[in-house]
């Protein structure tokens, strides 16, 4: 229960630059704080199909002294291996005022731990942790293309170390964004599957960083406000996906949802995404939004009330209990999620029942986010239970 006697530490160091058709702005912005000497690394699926990127690209170019792009792979999350053949790059260029990063979640990650291995020694895989950076990275700054990590304003930035086959990034101190720029533009030539999942991803965030036990009266604030928005905003993917305002919000409810998720804590549905993604190749959004529902049901069940505040951001129910709000809440995610399209089972990826204690065993790890749930659950039982269910 929040209450006076709390204490809690917040921050956000990003400074946040929003509205569609920002970017147009850039060449003014590099301008008026002299940074002149720029480098850009974009995802490659946006320099190949993205009209806006082109448009983007003549205004950098006539604005700097000095434009090096390089193009990112986009079709898999990043590995230690593939952060330090990009920051070899980077590290070779004789003068660079800021770096830029323009795609997905991953491409941001890229771009910011670059930042830092420009000015730090060594290998990305010996800042694993928290905390571990010494010196501050180049400025930075952030243009998501998909609206759902929020990595351009949180201060993590995950990889995948391909030898233990586990995923522990780079975060904490200096892993922020120096700036961030929404523009719904950059949004509008996503393909579908990748704004529901990084869409998920965003609700993910949103409704963990809520409920978690470290949440502080700041915190919810952020994830409500978030929850409204995506709630109400993501629909808008099917019915009307060439809407700017409703990207424009996704973009915002991301963007919230991320300073929530790390001033507080995460849980249980994102914990079971990082394993199955990197051993399955789960997109992480998409793994994140099949245990939504499903976490959520498991905590009404146990007794936890606190969805019924998120009901009322959205559906008016004055007569209605705590307890059948909170009902409410499971039916109208279940409803969103699968409006989405949002898989319930995971035989594609190839996670069956023949596989499943396999895949069992690679949530032990996951204890300490699993620990974070405001209802007890363990990866020896409760981890089972929950992936059986989503098998055939």
């Amino acid at each position: 229960m929040l209450g006076a006697q709390e204490r809690f530490a917040f921050q956000v160091k990003t400074e946040m630059y929003y509205g569609i058709g920002y970017s147009r702005n850039l060449g003014k912005f590099l301008q008026e704080r002299g940074l002149a000497r720029v480098g850009v690394l974009v995802d490659a699926g946006v320099a190949q199909k993205a009209p806006y990127y082109h448009e983007i690209r003549d205004i950098l170019a006539g604005h700097t002294k000095n434009l090096y792009i390089e193009e990112l792979r986009g079709t898999e999350e990043p590995d230690y291996d593939y952060l330090d053949e990009v920051a070899a790059k980077i590290r070779q260029i004789e003068h660079l005022d800021v770096l830029i990063g323009i795609g997905g979640g991953s491409c941001l990650d890229v771009t910011k731990a670059v930042a830092v291995l420009r000015t730090n020694p060594g290998k990305g895989i010996d800042y694993r942790g928290f905390d571990q950076v010494v010196n501050p990275g180049v400025p930075t700054i952030a243009i998501p293309s998909t609206a759902g990590t929020g990595s351009e304003v949180t201060i993590n930035a995950p990889f995948t170390d391909k030898r233990e086959m586990r995923k522990l990034g780079i975060n904490g101190r200096y892993l922020n964004a120096t700036y961030a720029i929404l523009d719904a533009e950059w949004t509008m030539s996503c393909p579908l599957f990748f704004a529901v999942s990084a869409g998920m991803d965003a609700m993910t965030h949103t409704l963990e960083s809520f409920t978690c036990k470290q949440a502080n009266r700041l915190t919810r604030f952020f994830s409500k406000e978030a929850f409204r928005l995506l709630f109400q905003a993501l629909p808008a993917l099917i019915d009307d996906p060439g809407n700017r305002e409703k990207r424009q919000e996704i973009l915002l409810g991301a963007y919230l949802a991320g300073i929530a998720l790390f001033n507080s804590g995460s849980g249980i549905a994102g914990a079971l995404s990082y394993p199955i993604g990197v051993h399955y190749k789960v997109p992480h959004g998409i793994g994140g939004g099949i245990f939504l529902a499903p976490v959520i049901a498991y905590n009404v069940d146990r007794g936890y009330g606190a969805y019924a505040e998120l009901l009322d951001l959205v559906e008016h129910r004055p007569a209605w209990t705590p307890e059948e709000k909170n009902l409410r809440f499971l039916e109208v995610f279940r409803a969103l999620a699968d409006k989405l399209g949002v898989p319930r089972h995971l035989d594609q990826w190839g996670i069956t029942r023949e596989n499943l204690d396999e895949v069992a065993k690679l949530m032990l790890p996951m204890q300490a986010a699993f620990d974070q749930n405001p209802i007890p659950f363990t990866a020896e039982t409760d981890a089972l239970e929950m992936l059986r269910a989503h098998v055939i």
